[in-house]
């Protein structure tokens, strides 16, 4: 059976392309959504094997939705009424792309070349995509309720086993760590190093209580007795105290966190404290003390994002990405993070193929 989500802010929409879907005989729905937000844990939750996608939808176009997917994706299938989008699901590599209202042969098609993709999956590819369905599950997904903070992340990984990592969770009452990061290379081996990374942040960080300079010190001398320096992790770790909005971070070798304040529009950037993490035996590392003002927005990123190339090979740079924040400063942490990552797509155009992109932001309200 092809197991299938149908995401459409409009329920007759859904409920007409559940009808089709049943007629076919071999495809069941295992989820529905109205929006793009609500889409991402169904999505998560049920792993499906097909996704018919709607483009327009409040808050968060499909087509960002699509773009944020991490590894393994779902096959996608965009049904809308407007063609304007064809060149995007080209972009985003869709299986399929479906003018409404769509028509019984235009869908039996679709399915004919979605049956045909799962049959030609190779061992590999199916290793790899577990692999990937691991590592997700080991990141938050929607990111745990902070009083007084919107938050949210989001990312999409190069190949089917990614490097870059995030992770937030309660030290206590009042206190949050916050994490991310991006493990040197790409694929398995980065994906062992980012997995390892991470479990070790959140263990040290909850169980030992460390501050975040002595925490990222253990980290970085258990990395490197495990990899001998061969490997490394670029991160950005903190704790937060919501309750009074004061937040003390560690940048290890990563690019710089953004604190855009949102009276003056001025943006603060809090460069390297210390090293990698893994790269040298016995790395020392700084912390910095930020209070977050109301209002205020953080943004964490890996170098995927400023890093990222168009088609001329100029680099997007984190200036592009200051100015995209400022004039979003508005949207919630949820569609802020899916601009910032449909935008990276777009400028990228056709060379897709890049870095991992993953992006943490946290809104103080």
């Amino acid at each position: 059976m092809i197991r299938a989500v149908l995401v459409d802010d409009e329920p007759p929409a859904r409920v007409r392309m559940r009808q089709l879907l049943e007629a076919a005989g071999d495809v069941i729905v295992v989820g529905e959504a109205g929006s793009a937000m609500e889409a991402r844990d169904v999505i998560r939750d049920t792993r499906p094997d097909l996704l018919f996608l709607d483009v327009e939808m409040p808050e968060v176009r499909g087509t960002a939705l699509a773009a944020a997917l991490p590894e393994p994706r779902p096959y996608i299938v965009f049904a809308t009424a407007f063609e304007s989008y064809a060149l995007d699901a080209i972009a985003l590599d869709a299986t399929d792309y479906l003018l409404k209202p769509v028509s019984r042969a235009k869908l039996a098609a679709t399915l004919d070349r979605v049956r045909s993709r799962l049959s030609k999956q190779s061992d590999l590819e199916r290793d790899v995509a577990a692999a990937s369905a691991v590592q997700v599950q080991m990141w938050p997904g929607s990111l745990p309720d902070i009083s007084g903070f919107d938050c949210a992340a989001a990312s999409l990984p190069a190949r089917g086993v990614g490097g870059d990592f995030y992770d937030a969770f309660a030290i206590d009452v009042s206190t949050w760590g916050l994490l991310l990061g991006d493990a040197s290379g790409k694929g398995m081996a980065a994906g062992l190093v980012a997995s390892a990374v991470q479990a070790r942040v959140h263990s040290t960080a909850t169980l030992a209580r460390f501050t975040p300079e002595a925490l990222m010190a253990a980290v970085d001398r258990d990395v490197y007795a495990t990899t001998d320096g061969a490997r490394y992790a670029t991160a950005i770790y903190g704790s937060l105290d919501a309750a009074t909005r004061v937040f003390t971070l560690v940048n290890a070798g990563h690019p710089p966190l953004l604190l855009l304040d949102p009276v003056s529009n001025a943006m603060t950037r809090i460069h390297a404290t210390g090293p990698a993490l893994g790269l040298i035996e016995a790395g020392v590392f700084a912390s910095h003390t930020v209070t977050i003002p109301a209002g205020g927005v953080v943004v964490a990123y890996t170098d995927g994002v400023s890093e990222a190339r168009n088609p001329d090979d100029e680099e997007y740079g984190d200036e592009r990405l200051a100015a995209l924040i400022a004039d979003s400063r508005g949207l919630s942490a949820a569609a802020l993070s899916a601009r910032i990552l449909d935008a990276i797509r777009h400028y990228r155009g056709s060379r897709q193929d890049q870095d991992d992109v993953t992006v943490l932001v946290v809104r103080a309200l």
